[in-house]
């Protein structure tokens, strides 16, 4: 059983319908090889699997609320909104109290870029698209039948905003420019080092190398890959973040 007092939990939400559309297009159609089509892709949206997926993966029932939102809203620590990406990982960083170089990533799964290695088949991943007709479902039949996710991704966007403004809008506005300024420095110096999964080299001879850099740049997988660097590029910022964190603490206290 969870321990609030000793824990933070925290967890992303996404727009309902780009979540879905990215699930099939990353699973189906870039990893399996199948064809996308306008009926394919309306197929997979009315699919009662995946309604309100996102309502039921973060349920918590435990928490004592008839409403599925406000037994999340309430449960977790905080609730990161994709599409406010930015925002959300500096708030993040404020709230848990942490560098914001701790939040600084290289980003490995975008669209036109390579999923798997490690032995496994690398894919490129395809670029998910829509047509006038999905879009039209999806304003209409599809928000209807996701009002449980929709509820949810509305409250986490207000949730985050009154998050803002508590800690001060014009603060997380300063500390936005920061972590972007420090992603910048990252992607600049940290991108050419790190080994990513794929694509594999063509020669055979070359591929236990490749692996053997992989394990060394990555945490697992594709995930943290470039991490050493990031911790050595950065290591002076974080340094003085800590500091000024520990100092604040120590006034608090």
């Amino acid at each position: 059983k969870r321990d609030p007092s000793q824990s933070f939990m925290w967890s992303i939400v996404r727009e309902p319908a780009q979540r879905t559309l990215s699930h099939y297009f990353y699973f189906h159609i870039s990893k399996q090889n199948h064809t996308a089509t306008e009926d394919n892709i309306l197929a997979r949206l009315k699919s009662s699997d995946l309604q309100n997926y996102q309502s039921k993966y973060l349920d918590l029932p435990s928490q004592k609320s008839k409403s599925s939102t406000d037994r999340i809203i309430n449960g977790y620590d905080f609730l990161a909104v994709n599409e406010r990406m930015e925002e959300s990982l500096v708030v993040l960083a404020m709230l848990a109290q942490i560098p914001f170089t701790d939040v600084v990533v290289l980003n490995s799964k975008l669209a036109g870029a390579y999923d798997g290695g490690n032995g496994k088949r690398c894919v490129k991943l395809k670029r998910k698209w829509t047509t006038p007709k999905i879009d039209k479902y999806i304003l209409g039949d599809y928000r209807k039948a996701n009002k449980d996710d929709y509820q949810l991704y509305d409250a986490a966007q207000r949730s985050l905003d009154k998050t803002i403004d508590a800690l001060g809008r014009k603060r997380v506005e300063e500390n936005i420019e920061v972590l972007k300024r420090l992603q910048q420095q990252n992607e600049e110096q940290c991108a050419s080092e790190a080994t990513m999964p794929c694509p594999e080299p063509e020669d055979e001879s070359k591929k236990q190398e490749h692996m053997r850099l992989v394990k060394e740049s990555c945490y697992f997988s594709d995930i943290g890959c470039g991490h050493a660097c990031t911790d050595s590029v950065l290591a002076d910022h974080a340094e003085e973040e800590w500091a000024r964190i520990t100092s604040s603490q120590g006034q608090v206290q």
